[in-house]
C-alpha cells in the first residue's frame, strides 16, 4: 500500500462504542474552512446518501455504504436494510463470509504475508527512539513490542488502526456489511466477492519492506488523536456524509510534518488510486455479470462518493440512480 494513515478511514471505517468518546473534528473547523470542506464534498457526484438504488431495464441495483465494525446504530439501519437483502437475488461484498475464512486460513499458513520471516525486525530498522514510541504505542493497542517488532509494516499500521476502546467490545468486528451477510444467509440469497481478498493484501504490501517502513514512520507520527478521528468518522458515516471526514483526514496528513510535501502528496493520491479508484473500477465487471435482477452491493461507505465511486461509474454504464432511505 501507498499510506497506511489511510487504511483507518479506507479499509476499517469505524465507529465508537458509548464507552469511548470523542469529539467531531468538524465542529472544531472556523466557519470559513467548514464551508470550503461543505462546498469541496458538494461538488463530487453523489457526495452523500448510504443507500442508493441504480436501475437499467429490468436490472436494479441497491448499493449500501457499509461500516466495517460494530455500532448500536446500525440496529435500526439493520431492521431497515435487511428486508431488502432477503428479497434479493445475490448479495455482493467486497469479500464473501466463505471467501473471507478461506482468506484467513491462508493467512495462517502463510506467515511471511503478515510477519518479516528473514533480515533484521523492525526494532534494527528503525532509531532506538522510533522504536521505543512505536513500541509504546502497540502496547497501548494491545500488541506485544516483541511481536510488533516482527510484523509487517502495513500489517502493524493495521492493527493499530482501530482505537483500544473499541477492540475491548467483544464483537466490534459485526460491522454492517456482516449483519447483511447474516440476514442473506438466513434468506438463502447468495452471497459473492465484489474481489480476490488477497488482491488487497497484495496492494498493502506491495512496497518494498524499506518504503513500507519510510511510511509506518509517517503512520506512526500521526497515531495520538485517533479517537476524534474514529468519532468523526463515525458521527459523518451515520450523517451520510463520509467525504467530510475523508477530506479532513487528507487536509491533516498534507499539513503533518511526516516526510516532505510533494511526497506527502504523492502518498495520497496513490492510495486515493489504488483503495478506491482502482478497486471501484474492477467491481463495476463483476456487478454487471452477476446474474440476477435484483442485487445488493454492500461495500465501505467511501467507494460510493466521487468521480471514480461506484455510484458514478454505475451511472456511467447507463443507470439511472435514486437515494433510497438508510
Amino acid at each position: 500500500m501507498r499510506l497506511f494513515f489511510t487504511i483507518v478511514f479506507l479499509l476499517l471505517p469505524a465507529a465508537l462504542w458509548a464507552g469511548c468518546t470523542g469529539t467531531d473534528l468538524r465542529t472544531t473547523l472556523p466557519a470559513d474552512d467548514m464551508a470550503r470542506l461543505q462546498a469541496r464534498a458538494a461538488a463530487a457526484p453523489f457526495a452523500e446518501g448510504n443507500h442508493w438504488i441504480a436501475r437499467r431495464g429490468t436490472r436494479t441495483v441497491h448499493v449500501i455504504g457499509t461500516m466495517h465494525i460494530s455500532d448500536p446504530r446500525m440496529e435500526p439501519v439493520t431492521a431497515r436494510l435487511a428486508p431488502i437483502v432477503r428479497e434479493a437475488g445475490l448479495l455482493l461484498m467486497e469479500a464473501s463470509p466463505a471467501d473471507k475464512a478461506a482468506f484467513e486460513q491462508k493467512l495462517g499458513r502463510t506467515p511471511s504475508l503478515m510477519l518479516i520471516t528473514e533480515g533484521p525486525t523492525l526494532i534494527d530498522r528503525l532509531p532506538p527512539e522510533e522504536w521505543d514510541s512505536l513500541a509504546a504505542k502497540a502496547r497501548a493497542h494491545g500488541v506485544a513490542p516483541w511481536m510488533a517488532a516482527k510484523m509487517r509494516p502495513w500489517f502493524l499500521a493495521l492493527s493499530m488502526a482501530v482505537p483500544p476502546c473499541v477492540l475491548r467490545q467483544p464483537d466490534f468486528k459485526n460491522g454492517l456489511d456482516l449483519r447483511l451477510a447474516a440476514a442473506a444467509e438466513q434468506a438463502g440469497v447468495p452471497i459473492r466477492s465484489l474481489e480476490d481478498p488477497m488482491a488487497v493484501i497484495r496492494m498493502l504490501d506491495g512496497d518494498p519492506l524499506e518504503e513500507q517502513v519510510r511510511q509506518l514512520r509517517a503512520f506512526t507520527a500521526l497515531l495520538g488523536g485517533g479517537q476524534d478521528d474514529f468519532f468523526t468518522m463515525a458521527k459523518a458515516y451515520f450523517d451520510q456524509q463520509v467525504l467530510h471526514a475523508l477530506y479532513l483526514s487528507e487536509q491533516e496528513f498534507l499539513h503533518s510534518d511526516a516526510l516532505t510535501r510533494k511526497e506527502r502528496e504523492d502518498l495520497w493520491s496513490d492510495a486515493m488510486q489504488e483503495l478506491l479508484d482502482q478497486r471501484n473500477k474492477s467491481w463495476i465487471p463483476v456487478i454487471e455479470a452477476a446474474e440476477a435482477d435484483t442485487i445488493v452491493v454492500a461495500a465501505g461507505a467511501l467507494h460510493l462518493p466521487g468521480v471514480n465511486g461506484v455510484l458514478n461509474l454505475l451511472q456511467q454504464q447507463g443507470y439511472s440512480l435514486e437515494r433510497a432511505p438508510f
